[in-house]
């Protein structure tokens, strides 16, 4: 990279900060509420967040638009923030192993397949690769019912805000062996 690249690298970086802190204005948001979206934007994932009075996680839900002629496509990401969510069913029981940043071990937990969250406040993050937008709103429902990966990582954000950690059988207690 040249001198000049930095430079515009840099000022790009304060003016999506500049539109951050505009968003929230323009939402009506509390300013820390925001923060997990943005997580999940700059690093991908699903996260959560919470203090005394509030809390909050976001969502990934991506879904992948392949036009076979062309052999080509792109991955839209819808990101869901929800403040103070709270789930008001699941369905289904998947056995999986997962990991967050707050153990150094994969668990084996059970979550549900299907799940449905409910919002106070639902913002909808719609990241668009191929054209290089994101765009935010609210839309007027209070609930998503969410299935597979986004339905896991809800119920594992949900089990961060209400216990503080992820809660399973470590790895290590697995049989480990050659197959015949």
């Amino acid at each position: 990279m040249d001198e000049y690249s930095d430079i515009n690298e840099i000022k790009n970086f304060f003016m999506f900060a500049g539109k951050e802190q505009y968003l929230i204005k323009e939402l009506g948001l509390p300013e820390e509420s925001i923060l997990p979206l943005m997580l999940s934007l700059k690093s991908g994932g699903s996260w959560s967040y919470s203090t005394e009075a509030l809390s909050v996680m976001s969502i990934k839900n991506p879904s992948t638009q392949y036009d076979e002629n062309e052999d080509t496509g792109y991955t839209l990401e819808d990101i869901y923030l929800f403040l103070n969510p709270e789930i008001i069913n699941k369905q289904g029981s998947v056995y999986r192993l997962e990991k967050c940043s707050k153990r150094g071990e994969r668990v084996l937990v059970e979550r549900p397949y299907r799940i449905t969250v409910k919002g106070e406040r639902i913002i909808l993050a719609q990241v668009h690769p191929e054209k290089k937008k994101i765009e935010v709103s609210e839309p007027e429902y209070k609930s998503i019912i969410f299935t597979g990966s986004p339905a896991y990582s809800a119920a594992h954000e949900i089990e961060h805000l209400t216990t503080g950690e992820i809660n399973g059988e470590p790895i290590w207690n697995f049989e480990l062996s050659k197959s015949q």
